[in-house]
C-alpha cells in the first residue's frame, strides 16, 4: 500500500512561555527558553471534514521557530502536511545520563 500524504490545517489556539533544556557543551543539559503551543484542526477542507477533532502540541526550543506562533495573533491557520518517513538512527539522537 503506497503511504498517504495528509494535508491538515490547524488554528493556532494557545502559546505559553516556559523553560526548556537543550543539549549544551560537554552534554550537559542547560535551560533555554520555549514555547508551547496549541493548535486545534479546522473544520472543513482538506482534513476537518473527515477529522474534526484533535489537538497537536508542541515545546519549541529553537528561537526563530518559537517567534514564527509568539508573533502570530491566535487564530491564525498553519497548514500541516504528515507523510511517512524512515526510521532515523538512534545515534542521530545522543541517549541522555
Amino acid at each position: 500500500m503506497t503511504a498517504l500524504t495528509i494535508h491538515a490545517r490547524f488554528r493556532l489556539d494557545e502559546t505559553t512561555r516556559i523553560k526548556l533544556y537543550v543539549p549544551g557543551e560537554g552534554g550537559k543539559w542547560v535551560p533555554q527558553p520555549g514555547l508551547r503551543v496549541k493548535l486545534n484542526p479546522v473544520q472543513g477542507e482538506p482534513f476537518g471534514s473527515a477529522t474534526p477533532g484533535g489537538e497537536l502540541t508542541m515545546a519549541i526550543a529553537n528561537p526563530d521557530a518559537a517567534a514564527e506562533f509568539q508573533d502570530a495573533e491566535l487564530g491564525q491557520e498553519y497548514d500541516v502536511f504528515f507523510s511517512r518517513v524512515t526510521p532515523v538512527s538512534p545515534s542521530v539522537f545522543p541517549a541522555t545520563e
